[in-house]
């Protein structure tokens, strides 16, 4: 799997996972919702459903990787730390199968850690607000 985000204001796309290159990836939440108007009919026995559209969701997931030092890990987290809050397009690489997102905005990162690994590996749990999937 790999993940990609290319941010609004950069034409230049950035890996936020590749298993390919042991940046491993877990996608934790890909979900989403509408608004659904429901109306009582008279003389009707069931309720009236009508979407109403704003269609949306969230794409969490994690990636982790070594780094070269263990400083190094906080120097990462700084750098998508200042991601947040931008909106851009993702890309999802599994297989054969491309999930493209467009007009996402990063909502939250969070440094995670592995119990089995220690030193220069860190994990970053991502959390998107998504829209719309081509």
């Amino acid at each position: 799997m790999q993940i990609q985000f290319t941010p609004s204001t950069s034409l230049t796309p950035v890996t936020l996972g590749d298993d390919a290159s042991k940046f491993a990836v877990v996608v934790e939440q890909l979900g989403g919702s509408c608004v659904a108007q429901s109306e009582t009919l008279a003389g009707g026995a069931n309720l009236a459903w009508f979407p109403r559209g704003n269609v949306g969701g969230e794409l969490a997931f994690r990636s982790s990787k070594t780094y070269a030092s263990y400083h190094d890990t906080f120097t990462q987290f700084r750098t998508e730390y200042g991601r947040l809050n931008q909106q851009g397009t993702l890309v999802l690489i599994e297989g054969a199968v491309t999930l493209t997102f467009a007009s996402v905005v990063l909502k939250e990162v969070q440094r995670i850690f592995d119990a089995q690994h220690s030193g220069a590996h860190m994990g970053i749990r991502y959390n998107f607000a998504i829209t719309t999937i081509t």
